[in-house]
């Protein structure tokens, strides 16, 4: 075994930087139900060294999601940022996707919070080898897009 290969050994969380701190942490934790930490307040060299960003000030939230944890970002400093305008098919774009149970529920709850799903006709239902699965894609209130799935193959 080469010693010099790197090596992943864990996912640590997926970071999603959003314009409003606040309302992020309302939407993931009162909508969706998600445990969000405290936020917190970071910057400085380290800071700026690890992200690339000059006189990067953030104040930082966790979500605690079912076996996975998404790390909300909001810059307060520099001044000039720009939000990402992105289409699913656009190279560098991304997505969260989470299973639920009870999708219509899911979908409802975005609508009430103001977040409208992608498709018209919600949720998908796949066919063949997938038969059974609904899915669709909706946004967070920055735009990041969120992906629901609801498999009646997978047992909790």
């Amino acid at each position: 075994m080469n010693m010099n290969r790197a090596r992943v050994t864990a996912t640590a969380h997926t970071g999603v930087t959003v314009s409003d701190i606040d309302r992020s942490i309302a939407f993931y934790r009162d909508v969706l139900g998600f445990e969000v930490t405290d936020k917190e307040n970071v910057g400085g060299e380290l800071f700026e060294r690890i992200t690339g960003v000059p006189k990067a000030e953030i104040v930082i939230a966790y979500v605690k999601a079912p076996g996975h944890t998404v790390e909300l970002l909001q810059y307060t400093s520099p001044a000039d940022r720009t939000p990402v305008k992105s289409r699913p098919c656009d190279p560098g774009a991304l997505h969260l996707a989470f299973r639920v149970k009870n999708i219509d529920g899911v979908i409802a709850a975005c609508r009430k919070a103001g977040v409208i799903p992608v498709s018209p006709t919600i949720p998908e239902h796949a066919d063949g080898p997938a038969k059974g699965l609904k899915g669709v894609y909706t946004t967070d209130p920055d735009g990041i897009v969120i992906e629901f799935l609801e498999d009646p193959r997978i047992q909790d």
